[in-house]
């Protein structure tokens, strides 16, 4: 029993070029065989023409990805481009589902994409593949999100991890896609299911660390946080940069805060990241998930090196959880936050994942607009400027 995978990444201009371009590469190193294709693509193209390319050269496979606000394979990245991965294997069983309405609808858009998940977990643990993971590319703007993962992991029955992340369109805030086959659509999720023998590794990590003393959030609704200690949210935000001597005005704060997230304490001791995406007029913070009203929080800081510390953190959590397996791809869901953070050393964080698995494993990853990771032993929901890596055994 055996996996192979392939990376590719092309930056063409023209979708359908682009799009065959990086399946052949990844096509390639998969033996010629893909079982599953993974594509990961800016709001540049167009996604149709792109989706086509790539199925020109890959068939039928089973395809899911998403818009993005970058991507990046382990030799290559970059805003403008396409990254795609295939997958064939002999000791994982994929299958892919598909909903649409996921902002009226969670629930039922879960379901839908999950349906046929316990038939088709009976099958697979009856042939000895008895580990099952979800992959999942989902809307960036549905909101909603640790909520989203809930309703993906009771579609399961529980009987499955899930990791995955939100599509995102660079930072526009308008439109983001999902991909299922040739199709692409707003308010989508996509799911991979995935059968194997040995367990898909997870890991997590954000490498940030508390900036100032826990605050209560006395005020939020949905992603809206209202209040925090009785007083408009942002205050917080004026606080703590007064206390560092940094400028916070209209002009300054949205940079500050992409930078200075907020941190949501987790009963473990743990603080699980929500992004901030704007201030409005009365003061509240609009985050990218949701921050329940009574949880203690506080704000954030971090360093280039310990982002790309944590990165390395991510992946040896990744290689444990392999439980002796062999690496023989890896993904990665990393937050635009991210990105932003370390700017032109980016790069030193996709080192730091291959000082784990080696140069010849295949990477494939793209930025996103939450990070998805649901395991029994790290921090589980909906996260933002976190790592979230998924290791393919073989």
């Amino acid at each position: 029993m055996t996996t192979r995978a392939g990376s590719g990444y092309s930056e063409e201009r023209s979708a359908a070029a682009a799009g065959r371009a990086a399946a052949a590469q990844a096509l390639g190193g998969a033996g010629g065989r893909a079982d599953l294709v993974l594509v990961f693509a800016s709001t540049n193209y167009a996604f149709t023409e792109l989706l086509r390319g790539v199925r020109e050269v890959t068939g039928a496979a089973p395809l899911i990805g998403a818009s993005t606000a970058g991507q990046f394979t382990e030799r290559s990245g970059g805003a403008e481009s396409v990254a795609v991965m295939a997958v064939s294997s002999d000791s994982i069983r994929f299958r892919t589902g598909f909903a649409k309405g996921l902002k009226q609808d969670q629930r039922g858009a879960a379901d839908k994409a999950l349906s046929g998940f316990a038939e088709a977990n009976r099958a697979a643990r009856a042939e000895g593949l008895s580990h099952a993971t979800c992959i999942v590319c989902a809307d960036g703007l549905a909101g909603h999100g640790e909520d989203l993962v809930d309703q993906i992991h009771t579609a399961t029955g529980m009987m499955a991890q899930v990791v995955g992340g939100a599509a995102a369109d660079a930072a526009k805030f308008e439109r983001t896609d999902v991909f299922h086959g040739e199709e692409s659509c707003t308010d989508g999720l996509a799911v991979v299911m995935a059968f194997s023998r040995s367990p898909i590794g997870l890991g997590v990590s954000h490498g940030l660390t508390a900036g100032c003393e826990s605050m209560i959030v006395t005020r939020a609704a949905d992603n809206v946080l209202y209040e925090i200690n009785s007083r408009p949210a942002v205050r917080a935000y004026e606080d703590f940069a007064a206390s560092l001597g940094v400028p916070f005005t209209p002009e300054t704060r949205d940079a500050f805060m992409i930078t200075h997230e907020i941190g949501m304490l987790t009963p473990n001791g743990e603080h699980k990241i929500r992004a901030p995406l704007k201030v409005t007029d009365e003061g509240a913070l609009v985050l990218a998930s949701e921050v329940p009203t009574g949880t203690s929080v506080t704000i954030m800081r971090g360093t280039k090196d310990g982002l790309v510390s944590a990165a390395e953190r991510a992946a040896r959590a990744a290689s444990k959880n392999l439980a002796g397996g062999t690496p023989r791809a890896m993904l990665s869901f990393d937050c635009i936050c991210r990105r932003i953070f370390l700017g032109d050393e980016y790069r030193r964080q996709v080192a730091a994942f291959r000082s784990v698995i080696g140069d010849d494993v295949p990477l494939v990853g793209w930025e996103t607009y939450g990070e998805i990771a649901m395991t029994k032993n790290q921090q589980a929901g909906w996260h933002n400027s976190t790592s979230v890596l998924a290791i393919l055994p073989d």
